[in-house]
């Protein structure tokens, strides 16, 4: 009942060379389409935005499993020197998405062949956009949680050692969301700095009682996030500013929490503006939410995964701050997601989101047995 491990690793390579970003995934959907038709699985386009479902097994039995796997690629430029690089200059799979598919890919081709022995319908989700603007989410909005009973994934990760399987039973990933503050001011010839309203005044407090709020406001024990990445305002050293946009971000384990920091970041910055005689809008971009894992699924891909790898390679993932777009599936039915460690066999890693990072391919069939033994322990 194992899966091909030399398939995975053929189809990884090839998809490692075609990074694609976003929602733009001509070569990888073609790539995915070709593997699907050769598997002789039926297929469908109708859910989501430049996504694949595959189904087997379709009407047997009373539970359908979903499992899923991201297929895009990040803007980084790759530096691994691998024979089977990038070939789309500033393109790179540098957060594993291209095993991911491969993975599901090479799951979906041993179940085929197991196809009289297994009792439910399984499908197979190929999803765009998980590093934005959240392709999980698109596949919600058309329905695809009302055809299946849960959803299963998995995550790869570099720096966890090889061959380990974790999870974390409560709350797998934090939530991740945006914000971007607009404040105006009054221009005016820096010599004369009270004929005008300075933005970029402004911004300084803005950004200080924000994380003064967050050291002082919050509760110290709740995992809490407040970030200012990005900040534009200015034209010349000798004019006081009368625009700055600043951009961060706010990561949580809470979407209630959540809530209440960004109605603190409206106050703070409009109340700031008005002291200083200017005016504030803040404009919120709401991404993912918090990946809660289901009680019970997350307990049967344990068991389940003890038997792929063994209690000693089994172990509980430790909170996170990274995000990720699995959690709009667990909002809509029980839903779970685990980590596969692959750090290299030299033990030297590159992390997440680097040009430099690789994994160890000889463990990329070990998600897919999980996978497999997931859908025989629960179907």
């Amino acid at each position: 009942m194992k899966a091909d491990k030399n398939y995975i690793i053929n189809i990884r390579r090839q998809l490692h060379q075609i990074p694609e970003i976003g929602f733009e995934l001509p070569k990888t959907l073609a790539l995915v389409r070709r593997e699907l038709e050769a598997i002789g699985l039926p297929y469908t386009e109708t859910y989501g935005k430049s996504c694949i479902v595959a189904t087997l097994n379709e009407g047997i039995g009373n539970k359908t499993i979903a499992i899923r796997a991201d297929m895009d690629a990040l803007p980084v430029q790759e530096e691994t020197g691998l024979s089977f690089a990038s070939t789309h200059p500033g393109k790179m799979h540098a957060c594993g998405h291209d095993c991911h598919t491969a993975m599901l890919l090479g799951t979906a081709k041993k179940l085929k062949e197991m196809e009289k022995e297994i009792q439910c319908c399984v499908k197979f989700v190929f999803q765009s956009a998980e590093e934005g603007p959240g392709g999980a989410k698109t596949l919600c909005d058309d329905g695809l949680m009302d055809q299946v009973d849960m959803m299963i994934g998995c995550h790869l990760y570099p720096d966890k050692p090889s061959g380990t399987v974790s999870i974390n039973k409560i709350c797998q990933n934090a939530g991740s969301h945006g914000f971007k503050v607009h404040l105006y001011g009054k221009s005016c010839h820096v010599a004369k700095p009270h004929q005008g309203v300075d933005a970029i005044a402004m911004a300084v407090r803005v950004c200080t009682d924000i994380q003064i709020m967050r050291a002082r406001e919050l509760n110290p024990f709740d995992p809490v996030i407040i970030g200012i990445g990005e900040i534009h305002g200015g034209k010349a050293n000798n004019v006081v500013c009368d625009y700055v946009m600043m951009h961060g971000t706010i990561r949580t384990h809470s979407n209630e929490l959540d809530e209440h920091i960004y109605k603190r970041i409206e106050q703070i910055s409009q109340g700031v503006a008005t002291d200083m005689g200017g005016s504030a809008i803040v404009e919120t971009t709401k991404y993912y939410p918090v990946l809660i894992n289901d009680t019970a699924v997350a307990d049967a891909i344990i068991q389940t995964a003890e038997k792929i790898v063994g209690r000693d390679k089994l172990y509980e993932s430790p909170l996170t701050m990274g995000a990720e777009d699995f959690a709009y599936y667990t909002l809509c039915k029980p839903s779970a997601m685990f980590c596969l460690g692959a750090m290299p066999a030299d033990g030297k890693f590159a992390p997440l989101h680097n040009g430099k990072m690789t994994v160890n391919e000889d463990v990329l069939d070990i998600a897919p047995n999980v996978f497999i033994q997931f859908v025989l322990d629960n179907m």
